[in-house]
């Protein structure tokens, strides 16, 4: 039998390729939340910045 098709090498396998998924989804959940406030606050600094100069004319 080869290598690859002994049980325990598949469950080690399935277990490594899961522990890589999640690991990608956490980032990614990660990334998008991060983005979002940043997205927010750029957008509260363009307002401020349009409200400040009209203000001033």
């Amino acid at each position: 039998m080869t290598r690859i098709n002994r049980p325990d090498t598949l469950l080690t396998e399935l277990r490594d390729i899961k522990r890589r998924l999640h690991a990608l989804e956490t980032a990614q959940r990660t990334t998008a939340a991060g983005a979002q406030p940043t997205a927010a606050a750029e957008h509260l600094t363009e307002e401020s910045t349009e409200t400040g100069t009209s203000g001033s004319e």
